[in-house]
């Protein structure tokens, strides 16, 4: 179908005369009679006004087969997903590159490619992000898609983070919409009926993940001068509330991916007691991490959730990077750190080893 008839169609669809749409043109009304009878063709700068009078994309208005594209972009989106979902980065992006530039303005296809670089860069350490600056910038300067837009930040503002670029970063991050303006938060109080249960388990899930990550990330924290801001003693206290707060969350062990808090916070736990020459106590949360770690690399990620917080909702898998899994993860800091030297001539050690030798994995 020619531009023409399509600009017949759409104005006949708006009940719009051609006298109105040159009027809102400024243009003729010949002019527009012209184009309806194909005889000439609008100029490509009254394209922008034709798709807002009319309230479609470019694509509908110059003809494009939006239903075959947005299927094959879909396509390609899965796929990608799945090679991400795979620690595949490398595969993920060579794909996304090959849509990117079949469709250089799809802006989804643009933001899961800056994503999957911010991915490939962090594991193999490069610290130039340049291409990711230009791909969020281009989108945000020309998607007007909200939510694509606030994930082209988030990728944006994540690239100056690995690049040290701090003072970037937060000038990006302010353009977040705050929490107490998110959907989630408005919802809170709405949801209700079996369609909006799934919407407010994630959202649980959301907050379970996030106060774990919190509780971390406080027991991490630096003063200025580098010095930890909390004491062993309430270090130790608080990856204890950690490990605590899944117990009591999940007390059919149904962790899932959250598993991985456990983990650490309970290796953590073991070395503080190291530092402390307490070992029986080291070794107690070692072997509740090794636990821990274990059911993270072995859970079907399929399964859904079996204690009440969560039950029936699935948290889905992790991504295994090429390091390997939790298991192998924690295997190899218990053979190498200089700190676990003292465990390796107690008889628990090797059985210790061994469970996680049995499923630890490495790509």
């Amino acid at each position: 179908m020619s531009i023409g008839s399509i600009i017949k169609r759409l104005r006949r669809e708006k009940d719009i005369t051609q006298e109105q749409l040159a009027e809102y043109l400024g243009i003729t009304s010949r002019a527009i009679s012209q184009w309806e009878c194909d005889r000439t063709a609008p100029d490509i700068s009254q394209l922008p006004a034709l798709c807002h009078i009319f309230d479609v994309s470019s694509d509908v208005l110059l003809g494009i087969d939006i239903e075959k594209n947005s299927k094959e972009i879909e396509k390609y989106l899965s796929e990608a997903n799945d090679l991400g979902n795979q620690g595949k980065w490398s595969e993920c992006i060579t794909l996304l590159r090959q849509a990117n530039k079949k469709f250089p303005r799809d802006y989804e296809i643009m933001e899961k490619l800056s994503d999957s670089l911010i991915c490939e860069y962090l594991i193999k350490g490069v610290n130039e992000y340049d291409e990711v600056y230009d791909i969020c910038n281009r989108i945000l300067a020309e998607c007007t898609d909200s939510k694509i837009r606030y994930l082209a930040i988030k990728n944006l503002a994540t690239a100056y983070r690995f690049a040290d670029k701090k003072e970037e970063m937060l000038k990006v991050v302010e353009e977040m919409p705050k929490s107490h303006i998110s959907y989630e938060n408005f919802m809170l109080y709405c949801w209700n009926g079996d369609a909006d249960f799934e919407k407010r388990q994630s959202y649980i899930a959301y907050l379970i993940n996030g106060l774990l990550a919190s509780i971390d990330g406080a027991c991490r924290h630096l003063h200025d001068n580098g010095e930890m801001i909390y004491s062993s003693e309430d270090r130790i206290r608080l990856y204890e509330l950690e490990v605590k707060l899944l117990e009591d969350l999940f007390p059919n062990k149904d962790y899932q991916y959250l598993a991985m808090y456990g983990e650490i916070a309970c290796n953590h736990i073991a070395i503080l007691y190291i530092r402390n020459k307490d070992i029986e106590n080291a070794w107690r949360w070692l072997e509740k991490g090794a636990e821990f770690a274990i059911h993270m690399d072995t859970y079907d990620f399929d399964a859904t959730h079996t204690s009440p917080i969560l039950r029936g909702y699935s948290s889905g898998g992790w991504i295994m990077e090429e390091e390997g899994n939790r298991s192998a993860t924690m295997l190899e800091w218990l053979t190498n750190d200089e700190e676990t030297d003292i465990l390796r001539s107690d008889a628990r050690y090797e059985s210790l080893t061994d469970r996680l030798k049995a499923v630890a994995k490495k790509t």
